[in-house]
């Protein structure tokens, strides 16, 4: 006769195989009920790169993390909502997710002890500090040993850098928003930045025809093949985005991405105005774009305290559940 293990793992390829899910069926293919394996669902192609190091650090040296990349927010809710939580232990299989704009839609929303919903809008939101900007220009732009006072200039750089950014962007989040509510399927990601932006000695400035806020959205209504909302419905969308901390924690975060790689380019460009030793930017140690900087940027990072409490609750829970089980 067969045993259970044997018989589960038959029953597990049989679902597989008529799963039209394609995470799901990925998920089933891969999952070993009784071996060193922890699970987890994410979006894009990018997101791996975010929490693989993260929760690789808190794995025993035995265990294995396995991430299936689901396409897009939705499907990694369906995913969710489809989950046998009797067969499948949720502390071992757990779903990542981007906040987006979520706090300001009327949405059918999941929560779960094992789904982790971003802080902000989206992982990309916790790239743009201070302390990433340092690294990097360190690590990857190979400009090394400055003293208090240069560090200082460029602390103040980026943050004046980060206000005006963001504040050029509130408008433009304000239309973006008033779109996701009207349900209008629009390509956010062609929104050109390098069209509204402009640096000069490492500091950003609006190119002169978007200086207006209504220009900037008609330019990227234009961009998006669409219209502009009325400007009153502008101005109220405008107040509820920043009434809700929009401007620190709801910019879209591939735009935040585009700012800060542009930022750190900028500032390595300008290098010997603000440190004498440099009389040219020095080489980069690695190439950097905005086309590669999530594999980049994502290990000089500082994950925030939300998704290492998420980790250590599940993941390590069950592997500590595992092994004192298994010393019974």
């Amino acid at each position: 006769m067969r045993d259970s293990m044997e018989v589960e793992m038959l029953q597990i390829h049989a679902d597989a195989l008529q799963s039209s899910n394609a995470a799901y069926h990925e998920f089933l293919l891969h999952y070993k009920p009784n071996e060193c394996f922890v699970y987890g669902f994410v979006e894009g192609k990018e997101d791996p790169m975010f929490y693989r190091g993260l929760i690789e650090n808190h794995l025993p040296e035995e265990w294995e993390l396995i991430l299936i990349r689901t396409g897009n927010r939705d499907n990694v809710f369906a995913t969710f909502q489809n989950m046998d939580w009797i067969r499948f232990p949720p502390k071992r299989v757990c779903f990542f997710v981007d906040r987006d704009l979520s706090e300001f839609l009327e949405e059918e929303s999941c929560s779960g002890s094992n789904l982790y919903v971003t802080d902000n809008y989206s992982i990309e939101n916790d790239i743009v500090t201070v302390g990433t900007l340092k690294r990097v220009l360190e690590e990857v732009l190979g400009i090394t040993e400055l003293n208090a006072i240069e560090t200082g200039k460029i602390e103040e750089i980026f943050e004046h850098n980060d206000n005006i950014f963001r504040e050029a962007m509130a408008p433009v989040m304000a239309q973006i928003l008033l779109w996701r509510r009207a349900r209008k399927k629009v390509s956010l990601d062609n929104i050109q930045l390098k069209e509204l932006f402009a640096f000069v000695n490492a500091k950003i400035v609006l190119k002169k025809e978007w200086s207006s806020p209504n220009a900037r959205v008609q330019h990227i209504a234009t961009r998006l093949n669409d219209t502009a909302s009325p400007p009153h419905e502008l101005a109220a969308s405008e107040a509820e985005f920043r009434k809700k901390q929009g401007l620190k924690r709801y910019i879209r975060g591939k735009y935040l991405l585009w700012f800060f790689v542009q930022c750190a380019l900028e500032i390595h460009k300008a290098i010997p105005t603000i440190c004498e030793k440099y009389k040219s930017p020095p080489k980069h140690r690695v190439g950097l774009g905005v086309g590669n900087s999530m594999p980049i940027i994502a290990p000089r990072i500082r994950h925030p305290i939300s998704l290492e409490n998420f980790i250590i609750r599940n993941y390590v829970e069950y592997i500590k559940g595992v092994r004192t089980a298994s010393c019974n």
